[in-house]
């Protein structure tokens, strides 16, 4: 399926720049192709050799992803949460969550990856279905464990404001109890994944049946050990802080004062700077900064532009230091990122 996604470039008009060229930066889009629209779901089998550093630099999609390592090990980051994969391994990517990976001391490694849009569970996110089910997932409300690996503990990843006391455990069939009390779960999800290891990644329609059930089935068992956020485990700065954050991602390509900030609120600029770091576990600056890169790599991934207009575009007037800040923060540049891609 090739998916129009609009991106976020309402208030790019920069000073300087023609009305053509705010008109058409307002109008940038990015492309994404995933199966087909009957069929939304792609696989992936990737290896890669000895000497490989970077599998993929830190990136993000609409899709679920779900990923099991086939061979070696992979170091794995989700937003700033790490994970050493082994063979037999799996992880769970979230919509819309940074992600990268690299290779263990250069060794070489494979993996079997499957990306799926939520429709391809249920078409109407408005549903029963949807709203029980994936809609929570996609907010953030119910969060499933990332980590799936018969060697840790059976517990499930759990997030610094989760209602640790209200874990849902969806009442299974009986003679599936002692599989989720003996902590099979993992061991199914990792089984499911093995099996569908076997479909083609260019031909998936004839597999669509087992697609579909074996995907369902792991959503089932991720669900089954899912934790629910609680309003009452929320920062309550959080909330404050809407306004503000809305603020910076619609107008990241303009200048932005840490001053203009704090009187949104209003607050002073160093009460805004440690409320916003408690919250957010980074400086209003910092966030600011890696909010404009993020939108460099899209443009990066889903045009052609030259990078010196990704640059200009993204909220950076120096192209030095614009590559700097890059490199700091995905661990290449952005030439390097743009050739290599994702997979």
């Amino acid at each position: 399926m090739r998916t129009t996604i609009t991106a976020f470039l309402a208030a790019l008009i920069l000073p300087g720049l023609s009305m053509a060229a705010a008109d058409e930066a307002k109008t940038i889009t990015a492309t994404h192709t995933l199966g087909t629209v009957e069929l939304p779901v792609g696989l992936h089998k990737m290896s890669y050799p000895a000497g490989t550093d970077a599998i993929f630099y830190l990136h993000w999609h609409q899709e679920f992803e779900i990923l099991m390592v086939t061979e070696g090990e992979i170091n794995f980051e989700i937003e700033e949460r790490k994970y050493l994969l082994q063979e037999g391994d799996g992880v769970f990517i979230n919509s819309n969550l940074l992600h990268s990976a690299r290779a263990v001391d250069g060794k070489p490694c494979s993996f079997f990856a499957i990306d799926f849009h939520y429709q391809f569970l249920h078409e109407d996110i408005h549903s029963r279905f949807g709203r029980k089910y994936l809609k929570p997932v996609l907010d953030g409300k119910i969060i499933f464990p990332e980590f799936i690996s018969m060697r840790c503990p059976d517990e499930p990843y759990r997030p610094e404001f989760a209602d640790t006391g209200n874990r849902r455990r969806t009442p299974a069939q009986p003679e599936l109890e002692a599989e989720w009390d003996d902590g099979g779960w993992q061991k199914q999800v990792l089984r499911l994944l093995r099996e569908l290891y076997a479909c083609p990644e260019h031909d998936t329609e004839p597999y669509e049946l087992m697609l579909r059930s074996h995907i369902m089935g792991i959503w089932d068992r991720l669900n089954r050990q899912s934790i629910r956020v609680s309003r009452r485990d929320e920062p309550g700065e959080t909330g404050r802080l809407e306004p503000v954050v809305k603020y910076m991602k619609d107008n990241f390509a303009y200048e932005i004062t840490l001053s203009e900030l704090a009187e949104m609120l209003p607050m002073s600029e160093g009460q805004f700077c440690r409320i916003f770091k408690q919250t957010m576990k980074m400086s209003p600056m910092q966030y600011l900064m890696r909010y404009r890169i993020l939108q460099s790599c899209r443009l990066l991934q889903d045009t052609d532009k030259k990078i010196g207009e990704i640059a200009n575009l993204s909220g950076f007037n120096n192209i030095s230091y614009f590559i700097k800040v890059f490199l700091q923060t995905i661990g290449c540049t952005p030439r390097e990122y743009r050739s290599t891609g994702n997979y």
